[in-house]
């Protein structure tokens, strides 16, 4: 169905790669564009090793990799107009920057035919107000989760003048590459899962800053309930079961000790003054001292493709 389909990938970090992999592996036709030779080389051999990762893992066929090595083509910045004039499908995955963004789509609108739709990775920018293209009807952001070829997750976020055409021709598209998508029908901070997440964070931050419980506490109650719950169905199913009587007169009374702050996390400020980032920087809610980074997330990497072969197994096995 998309095999004449020609993308190009605008940006090579993890995100592009992983994501032109994909496509690519897709039988589509994939450009991924990026600044110098450099970058491009070392997408490359990042694209080897993950292709060789999903077959070592049994996540995908024996013709896995030789599609998507064969489908997959490089080319410069300063060949940019040849990258895209022909392309179907944009998918710009360039630094977080305001005026990289905007750089690149002035080009995109001057060097793409009309009909080449646009789609951004943004995580979180405004890319409508940040950029102007020409026929915003075909504008729209694609947010893929890390690592795209692992993650199922896709969300579509509509821009103001997004068609209901080129809405559901990207939903299809996402579909067709085995991906999850979900839609929102206009540009919010945080999307759904950075919402979510926020909102669950801001509340597991001010129980520690209370002195009410600890960061492991909290971390093994959420895996203990929510993140079981969760794996087979959300939260709206989950109230449900629960009853929405019930689920109304526990939030009258909860809704007025939960946390309200506008001004982000405290607790973040003070591990930041204190240099407490995370792994990367070997201290954070937990310590990391002595733990190999990379061996780290290879095991974190692991775990969730465990978790979706769980899942799997447990969608094939219901009754409904």
């Amino acid at each position: 169905m998309y095999e004449n389909w020609k993308v190009a990938i605008i940006g090579t970090g993890t995100m592009g790669m992983g994501i032109g992999q994909i496509f690519a592996a897709n039988r589509f036709y994939v450009t991924l564009v990026d600044q110098n030779e450099a970058l491009l080389e070392r997408a490359k051999k990042m694209i080897d090793g993950n292709c060789d990762y999903l077959m070592g893992e049994k996540l995908v066929d024996s013709g896995y990799k030789t599609r998507a090595l064969e489908n997959l083509h490089y080319i410069t910045n300063d060949h940019l107009e040849q990258a895209v004039a022909d392309a179907d499908l944009i998918i710009e995955a360039v630094f977080e920057s305001p005026d990289v963004k905007r750089d690149v789509y002035e080009k995109l609108s001057r060097f793409c035919r009309p009909d080449c739709i646009f789609c951004s990775n943004t995580s979180g920018s405004n890319v409508f107000e940040i950029a102007k293209v020409t026929h915003p009807e075909r504008f729209l952001i694609t947010h893929w989760f890390n690592p795209p070829f692992i993650m199922d997750l896709v969300e579509i976020v509509r821009g103001p003048g997004t068609s209901d055409e080129v809405t559901e021709s990207v939903r299809r598209i996402i579909a067709h590459l085995g991906k999850k998508p979900v839609v929102i029908q206009q540009y919010i901070p945080g999307f759904i899962v950075n919402r979510l997440a926020n909102a669950l964070m801001r509340e597991a931050c001010y129980m520690v800053d209370q002195g009410w419980t600890t960061p492991q506490d909290i971390d093994d109650a959420v895996k203990a309930v929510n993140g079981v719950r969760y794996a087979f169905e959300g939260p709206f199913a989950l109230y449900d079961v629960v009853g929405w009587d019930l689920v109304q007169s526990v939030a009258v009374d909860l809704f007025k000790s939960l946390c309200n702050d506008t001004e982000g996390f405290d607790l973040a400020r003070r591990m930041i003054d204190e240099g407490a980032l995370g792994i990367k920087s070997g201290k954070g809610a937990y310590d990391y001292t002595g733990v190999d980074t990379v061996q780290y997330m290879n095991d974190r990497s692991s775990k969730i493709v465990k978790m979706y072969r769980a899942i799997q197994e447990l969608s094939e096995g219901a009754d409904v």
